[in-house]
Parts: C-alpha cells; structure tokens; sequence
C-alpha cells in the first residue's frame, strides 16, 4: 500500500515541476529573441 502512495505522489510530483518548467517557455524565448537583437556578425568575426 506504502509503495502505492509514493508512487502516486512521484507522479504527481513529475507533472507539477513539468507543469513549472514549461511556464518558462515564454521568459525563455524572449531573453533569447534579445540576444539574438545584439549579436552581430561583425561582433563574432572581431571585425
């Protein structure tokens, strides 16, 4: 019964940190749209 109850709880667990970390997804993308707005090729070849 014991080894139930954990592994409904590890379930759970796993859906509520994957449910967090795709809350990310949007703070992700935008930092990434702003460093891609600063890198320039002239700033990666040195030129």
């Amino acid at each position: 019964m014991k080894q139930i109850i954990v592994m409904v709880a590890m379930i759970a667990l796993g859906i509520a940190v994957a449910g967090f970390v795709m809350g990310f997804g949007t703070t992700a993308d935008a930092l990434v749209q702003a460093a891609k707005a600063k890198i320039t090729y002239s700033q990666i070849a040195g030129n």
